[in-house]
């Protein structure tokens, strides 16, 4: 019987490939997340950032252009390679790729600020990790990710017994799962957590998933529709996190 394929080997696949996921390129200045992050870190000149779970780079990219030293961490080696030759490539001296897990982060402090994108929920033992993450930031230090979230026990059926069987797709590696309310309870035990819902990503998986793409409109003007109501927005498959030491 075939094996499945670790988390890193699956990723070591998707980075060897050259398609828009995987591609290296300039961020763009408007980026939403990356905006967002960084108006929340504030001035990154001469700071120290850790960009969790870097990938394709752009984060790291980002930072750098904005005087941050960035260290960009991946447990892919092929995402960390093609960092490497990019950086030196176009001269860029203030990222450092390190083909790391993301449980090594504790290696790595101290650090002003910790950025991540869709990484938390690739993590176990999570509690191990939140220690570490405690342990690398500096007294002052902040760290915002963006995430999915699995508090919609609807969704996370359909995710257990529908995605991956018939006609409907599944994405990602084999390990991960959805952040749990749960997991974000670690976090608040160790920090100030603040939660956001960017938008309502709920109705929009339908289109995703079951019809392949198709009938997106209808189901953008559910999601906007419902994202008037504040207390639906926890429903979302996409929140912000925000940390901070306690005062």
């Amino acid at each position: 019987m075939r094996q499945k394929a670790s988390s890193s080997e699956h990723w070591d696949r998707i980075f060897s490939q050259d398609t828009a996921y995987s591609r290296i390129e300039l961020p763009a200045e408007n980026d939403p997340v990356l905006t967002t992050a960084s108006d929340y870190f504030g001035d990154l000149a001469g700071k120290v950032l850790i960009d969790l779970g870097a990938g394709n780079g752009k984060a790291s990219l980002y930072f750098a252009r904005k005087g941050a030293h960035v260290l960009s961490v991946d447990q892919s080696q092929v995402a960390i390679n093609n960092l490497t030759v990019f950086c030196m490539e176009n001269e860029i001296a203030n990222i450092e790729p390190l083909h790391r897990s993301a449980m090594e982060i504790g290696t790595l402090g101290p650090a002003d600020f910790v950025f991540g994108s869709m990484i938390l929920h690739h993590i176990e033992p999570f509690a191990k990790f939140a220690a570490a993450l405690d342990a690398t930031l500096t007294q002052n230090g902040t760290a915002f990710f963006w995430e999915n979230n699995a508090f919609s026990k609807t969704m996370i059926w359909f995710r257990q017994h529908v995605v991956g069987r018939a006609w409907v797709p599944k994405f990602g590696d084999s390990e991960e799962f959805p952040l749990t309310p749960a997991e974000v309870e670690v976090l608040r035990s160790r920090f100030d957590v603040k939660v956001s819902y960017p938008e309502l990503l709920y109705f929009r998986l339908v289109s995703q998933y079951v019809f392949r793409g198709h009938l997106q409109t209808p189901f953008a003007l559910l999601d906007s529709l419902f994202y008037k109501l504040p207390w639906f927005r926890r429903y979302s498959y996409r929140q912000y996190l925000y940390l901070s030491r306690r005062a």
